[in-house]
């Protein structure tokens, strides 16, 4: 059958198949392009978010009461907001009136100064009972950041303590995106007055710790106004600092340096995957980076594999000449190097 002017059916359906295809074609094309842009997106977002802890779930959490209207900081008793820092673990010779985390700082039996140094740091205790006790019972001195807003803090953290571990604040912050930091986290949108309640509060919680690391915090870490109203208390206070580095934009470290508060930054997420081989092979990263630089910093979890891995891992370290160190012995020989290279003298361990 033959249209006007000639044509067939079958040059129409020809248009009409051909119409299709280019439309077809066009779809293919814009739905790649949504893709490799939002990949391309993702990426970024990956590059400029390090923390894997920015997106992980805590299951079955019990969290205390944490009403600030019954907490304000006038409330706070004068020894929680000086400082409350009678831990126990007083260095010899030590004058915590100078650096007062110091009177906290975990000391360590023999001589390991001559090895390579581990210090192992586990974030987000407190609020899941069975694996906070789980990481406590573990065999090494550790360092141990709860938050703030778990129940029963000053039981849990004197168990802690009695083990051996050191104790450090896992200060919630303000991340990127939608995730909660939960109650009284600091954020860039705070009042002044409203950033130092909610720091007294959450410093308020126990006592006996060295120092804070960041929980979340991508976005409030690179928010130099905000930091500096924080840094002032932290400062008094004598505090130490671990930048978690949740955030490659992350100004924590180099404004605690400029404020001379002692400061380190972690090496390392362990389990950003929850995987025992994965933990293990993290592991490994560590120990080569603590042979390469003579110590390294790493962060972990409680989770059930992270625990199964650290009871793997642990027992090796002797035999393989590795010491694993509190948070501040680190941090101690960090800032002995420094005031010998400041002093032009020559360079001896620092016990």
């Amino acid at each position: 059958m033959k249209f006007a002017g000639g044509k067939s059916i079958w040059s129409y359906r020809k248009e009409a198949l051909s119409l299709v295809y280019l439309f077809l074609v066009g779809v293919a094309i814009g739905a790649m392009w949504l893709f490799y842009d939002r990949a391309s997106d993702q990426r970024a977002a990956r590059e400029n978010v390090l923390a894997f802890e920015e997106g992980h779930k805590i299951l079955d959490v019990v969290i205390a009461d944490t009403d600030v209207r019954r907490r304000a900081p006038a409330a706070i008793s004068k020894r929680a907001q000086e400082g409350d820092l009678a831990g126990g673990y007083v260095a010899p010779g030590i004058n915590p009136a100078n650096d007062p985390w110091l009177a906290n700082a975990v000391e360590i039996a023999g001589y390991v100064d001559h090895q390579p140094q581990v210090s192992i740091v586990i974030d987000d205790l407190g609020v899941v009972r069975g694996k906070t006790r789980g990481i406590i019972d573990l065999s090494a001195p550790l360092t141990l950041s709860f938050l703030p807003y778990a129940p029963d803090l000053p039981g849990i953290t004197r168990d802690a303590a009695r083990k051996g571990h050191e104790l450090m604040i896992h200060l919630p912050m303000e991340p990127k995106g939608d995730k909660d930091p939960g109650p009284h986290a600091l954020l860039t949108t705070a009042s002044e007055q409203k950033l130092v309640e909610d720091l007294f509060f959450n410093l308020s919680r126990f006592t006996g710790y060295v120092g804070f690391n960041n929980h979340m915090g991508s976005a409030f870490t690179e928010n130099r106004a905000a930091l500096d109203v924080i840094l002032d208390e932290v400062e008094k206070r004598g505090l130490l600092i671990l930048d978690s580095r949740t955030s490659s934009g992350s100004l924590l470290a180099k404004m605690a340096t400029g404020r001379n508060i002692p400061n380190v930054t972690r090496d390392f997420f362990l389990d950003n995957e929850q995987n025992v081989d994965y933990i293990l092979a993290q592991l490994a990263k560590l120990e080569r980076m603590a042979r390469r630089n003579g110590q390294a910093i790493a962060i972990g979890h409680p989770y059930a594999e992270t625990i199964a891995a650290l009871e793997i891992w642990l027992p090796t370290l002797k035999n393989k000449g590795i010491a694993v160190v509190p948070l501040s012995h680190i941090v101690k020989r960090k800032y002995h190097k420094i005031r010998l290279a400041e002093q032009g003298a020559p360079s001896t361990p620092a016990h």
